[in-house]
């Protein structure tokens, strides 16, 4: 199921995400600013996606997730971690990592020069699913950690081997421009780039290296450079693509079957693009054929996971059902003709299709800000950083943080970045004597853009120099500001208060 949706309407944004959950990818919406926001501009899913799954195309989102392949650079990509890549997890990919580590065997040149090190350093690879297949029986069992395309290596895997004393990562990839993700090789040398800028600024001397040429390191013995190289050219003379993910169904606790007297859901292993219709109306090889030639509706379940082969019948559909099935996901009809089936859930409707997602809804904190979550990757980078010791540098530039600084004379103490900022690095305070403000804490910054995005006045300027005290020390920076009075409407309740700000609260009603 394909899904068009303008680009500002939130709420449909954060309900088609959960078509791409899978085996391979978890969806978190609730951490996508975009979803959290309809104002903010990050879209780094799409710009990063090497199979088409999520792209950007006429300023629309469109995602399909029958072309997700699980390569888990979208998840390297997002900076709010509301994309988490299980194919394989962090930690999987880590300990796969420390396994395969071995001594970097010293070159012809130091042996004769007499400079081989006595305790030669450890290089670890981490090869793409194409590059492995290329080599096929080339490779040595157990040489090199595995993942489908080279963008899932994330900055906090090579922050972890440095702290475990690896010398040299190696990320291999194959022929990129002969395979269809070939955006992967982009997003895995902006990692490399990043990560080489704060390693230096710790003083770590781990190289990073991304290539399509085989380190001898992963070869079986007796296998000479120049045959693997020939048999890489020779698995690239075509153009190669990683498969679709196939998609593991779990039933709901209460399918539209059971609540239509037609029992359980089955849960099979299926391939969401064999159950997805062709353009010409068709359905796709291997998927079955409803009655009239019409394609089956796709029930997904609350987190959608893929297709549950269940339909109901035509005379069990309400008024509201019919009319939703022919507005489209992100029309003004499809809030009227949103369907309730349970609790916290509803029928989003697109072509015809209907797909059974959370209504989307994010419990407002005691403070009036949506939750906050510190990704799980920030804080093991933070922790491996630590292990190397104290920064030199006196300020790091990268992708990965940012220092938010609030222009005092244009600020209209709305707050709303504190509202909504993902992971809390921005946080108000109110306090007894009447002072309030926010706080700002550069070392949980992810640098997307929230706050910047949403402010009303254009207070706000993030920079990309931040001093490397505040991350080590986790400072945080006190922004005072003024209650500002509300503009006078014809609305009873904003002129009282104006006059309670303007008398100092002595205002008395009777």
């Amino acid at each position: 199921m394909v899904e068009t949706i303008d680009t500002g309407a939130h709420r449909h944004v954060g309900a088609a995400f959960t078509a791409v959950n899978s085996d391979a990818i978890r969806v978190h919406r609730e951490r996508c600013a975009k979803v959290r926001n309809r104002n903010v501009d990050c879209l780094k899913c799409a710009a990063a996606c090497t199979s088409g799954c999520i792209s950007l195309k006429d300023g629309e989102l469109v995602i399909d997730a029958a072309k997700c392949v699980g390569c888990g650079t979208c998840a390297t990509a997002c900076p709010t971690c509301a994309l988490e890549s299980l194919n394989p997890t962090d930690a999987e990919l880590k300990a796969a990592c420390v396994a395969a580590a071995c001594a970097v065997a010293p070159t012809p040149a130091e042996v004769e020069a007499g400079l081989a090190p006595a305790e030669p350093p450890r290089e670890v690879v981490v090869a793409c699913s194409q590059a492995q297949a290329a080599l096929g029986d080339m490779l040595a069992p157990g040489s090199c950690a595995s993942v489908v395309c080279a963008g899932r290596v994330d900055e906090s895997l090579l922050a972890g081997l440095a702290a475990e004393d690896i010398g040299r990562v190696t990320v291999l990839c194959g022929l990129c421009d002969r395979c269809e993700q070939r955006h992967g090789r982009a997003t895995a040398e902006l990692v490399a780039e990043t990560t080489r800028l704060v390693l230096d600024a710790w003083d770590c001397a781990m190289e990073v290296v991304v290539t399509d040429v085989p380190p001898s390191s992963v070869l079986r013995e007796g296998t000479a450079a120049h045959d693997a190289l020939e048999a890489r050219d020779a698995y690239f003379a075509e153009e190669r693509a990683c498969p679709p993910v196939r998609r593991e169904v779990e039933a709901p606790e209460s399918s539209v079957a059971e609540r239509q007297g037609h029992g359980p859901c089955p849960t099979p292993l299926v391939d969401i693009s064999m159950a997805t219709s062709s353009s010409d109306g068709s359905t796709a090889s291997g998927s079955s054929s409803s009655v009239d030639g019409e394609s089956d509706a796709l029930h997904l379940d609350s987190v959608g996971q893929g297709p549950c082969p269940c339909r109901p019948d035509e005379e069990d559909l309400t008024a509201a059902d019919k009319t939703a099935a022919s507005v489209s996901l992100s029309s003004p009809e499809a809030e009227a003709a949103d369907a309730t089936v349970g609790p916290g859930m509803r029928f989003f409707w697109n072509s015809g299709h209907s797909r059974k997602v959370a209504a989307h809804s994010m419990h407002v904190m005691k403070d009036g800000t949506l939750p906050h979550f510190l990704p799980d990757r920030r804080e093991r980078l933070l922790d491996a950083l630590a292990q190397l010791g104290e920064p030199a540098p006196p300020k790091l530039e990268c992708r990965l943080w940012g220092a938010v600084v609030i222009d005092a004379m244009k600020c209209e103490s709305c707050r709303m970045c504190a509202t909504f900022c993902p992971t809390g690095a921005i946080a108000k305070f109110d306090n007894p004597d009447g002072t309030l403000g926010v706080t700002h804490t550069p070392a949980d910054c992810v640098k997307c853009g929230s706050c910047q995005d949403i402010c009303p006045a254009d207070a706000i300027t993030l920079l990309d120099a931040v001093p490397t005290s505040w991350l080590v020390n986790g400072e945080s920076h006190r922004y005072d500001m003024t209650p500002r009075a509300v503009q006078l409407t014809d609305n009873p309740h904003q002129i009282l208060e104006t006059f309670r700000l303007s008398f100092n609260g002595d205002i008395f009603e009777r």
